[in-house]
């Protein structure tokens, strides 16, 4: 509270509570050290490390790198050259960074040095953000963390929305005042559009990212371009000579892009329903394809063991393979740094982007029919045979959760992370009903009828699902309180 006070001006209001409380926000010590890393008094930060109870080499890099950085800023190319040789390298720790800080020097200007090096100088925040990363190697009993009661505050609420099995909006005021708790008539569980234009089994659906326009395709060598608004078909894509697999929209949702088991991939304008070209460069069923953030970029997986990237502009050309494995499926992590494919039938690659190279496996038990990549580019969720879905966590490499309760084996069933957040996630099932689990709890909240054959395949935008079936229709589910 005197720290929350002190962050908001209210100095002479912590003064007197601290006189009453007769706690102190800071002792004089830490007080000073916090005074000299703001004010750029390198000497006397570090001579105040022992009074607060810490010492290390690492902690004195930290303080050090600030120093030199600072210095480059003001071009003072020898005082920094002194500050990188005798004191930041006897310190004998992160060599690596050494290596990357002593190439700092040939940036020409001050531009280049906060570009490359990722800093925003002096003036900037470095100096906060400096105090946040010495508190890791400060008792919090001596250095309260920054914003400590803003942050509690706020997990305070996060922790409400999580608590909630029907959470699904985003804006939703959530008051501590109370117990927060959303209502089932605000989850989309009411069916309001019925498509029915595919003559044949439908085995995928997605929403444009504006959330105005549905794609979907299978069995009958046709994707359709839907108004998501009211369920028209606004165009019949037809040209595939075989089932289309996979459909997705373009970033700016200007170009379509289809996947079939004909060996090849479609682009169209989605404004027009014209087809644009043709990409016949693999040598089996086309599995799926996915763009990068950028627009500019996409690529496309099949059963010839082969991942191509292409370029989008100008003329489309492809510009990188990635050979080895029978892709059943792929996407692209929303921040463009990962590709992640679903190979091998029981294994999931992942690539680094930038280096296109190998930069992890995830093994699982079973054979893996889909994959979803969560909006935070970090979790992914796949439906295994086994009856089973799962969480990874990209990053950590690890499962986090598995969902059960829906029917799967013979079949290719894709799910989703649905709601305003990614709260939820959504599958189709082979006994035809719609399965929900609240995402962070794992609970199935929901199984809800609708189709009469087996949901291949579920969408959501927001607060809408959508769900693509074998009885050769979609159903779009809205909340009931929005009908």
């Amino acid at each position: 509270m005197l720290q929350a006070l002190s962050d908001m001006g209210y100095n002479r209001s912590a003064q007197r509570l601290e006189q009453e409380s007769g706690y102190l926000l800071r002792s004089p010590d830490v007080a000073r050290f916090r005074d000299c890393v703001r004010s750029g008094d390198w000497a006397g930060a570090e001579s105040y490390l022992p009074s607060l109870g810490v010492s290390g080499n690492n902690l004195m890099f930290l303080i050090r790198r600030q120093k030199y950085l600072e210095l480059l800023e003001l071009q003072q190319i020898k005082d920094a050259l002194v500050v990188l040789r005798t004191e930041l390298t006897p310190l004998g720790v992160q060599t690596n960074h050494l290596h990357q800080l002593s190439s700092l020097i040939m940036c020409s200007n001050v531009e280049d040095l906060m570009a490359v090096s990722q800093w925003d100088g002096a003036s900037g925040e470095s100096r906060n953000l400096l105090l946040v990363e010495l508190q890791r190697y400060i008792s919090t009993s001596v250095m309260i963390p920054e914003r400590r009661l803003e942050t509690l505050l706020e997990q305070a609420v996060q922790l409400q929305k999580q608590m909630c099995l029907y959470h699904n909006y985003e804006e939703h005021a959530v008051s501590l005042y109370c117990d927060h708790m959303c209502k089932r008539s605000q989850f989309p569980c009411k069916v309001t559009h019925v498509l029915q234009e595919h003559t044949d089994e439908v085995w995928y659906v997605t929403f444009s990212h504006s959330g105005s326009l549905l794609a979907s395709s299978g069995k009958d060598t046709t994707a359709i371009i839907w108004d998501a608004r009211d369920g028209r078909s606004l165009y019949v894509l037809a040209g595939h000579k075989d089932v289309v697999s996979f459909v997705a929209f373009s970033p700016d949702d200007t170009i379509l892009l289809s996947c079939s088991n004909d060996k090849t991939v479609a682009m169209w304008d989605v404004e027009t329903g014209v087809r644009i070209r043709e990409l016949a460069l693999h040598n089996d069923f086309v599995t799926a394809c996915a763009w990068l953030p950028d627009g500019k970029h996409f690529v496309t997986g099949g059963l010839d063991k082969n991942v191509h990237i292409w370029s989008a502009e100008g003329d489309v050309e492809m510009i990188h393979t990635i050979s080895g494995n029978r892709v059943t499926d792929l996407a692209v992590t929303p921040d463009g740094k990962w590709l992640v494919v679903v190979c091998h039938e029981k294994k999931i690659r992942i690539y680094d982007f930038a280096t296109r190279q190998d930069a992890g496996i995830l093994n699982e038990e079973d054979h893996i029919t889909s994959l979803c990549l969560a909006a935070d580019s970090r979790h992914a969720l796949v439906n295994l045979a086994s009856q089973e879905i799962h969480l990874w966590d990209l990053r950590e490499r690890r499962l986090v959760r598995k969902y059960e309760g829906h029917k799967q084996g013979r079949f290719v069933i894709r799910s989703c992370l649905g709601g305003s957040n990614g709260q939820f996630v959504a599958s189709g099932s082979e006994d035809s009903m719609l399965y929900v689990w609240n995402r962070d709890q794992g609970v199935l909240i929901e199984a809800i009828p609708g189709h009469t054959a087996t949901i291949n395949a579920v969408a959501s935008w927001k607060q809408r699902l959508a769900t693509a079936s074998d009885d050769h229709s979609i159903r779009i589910f809205d909340p009931p309180d929005d009908v």
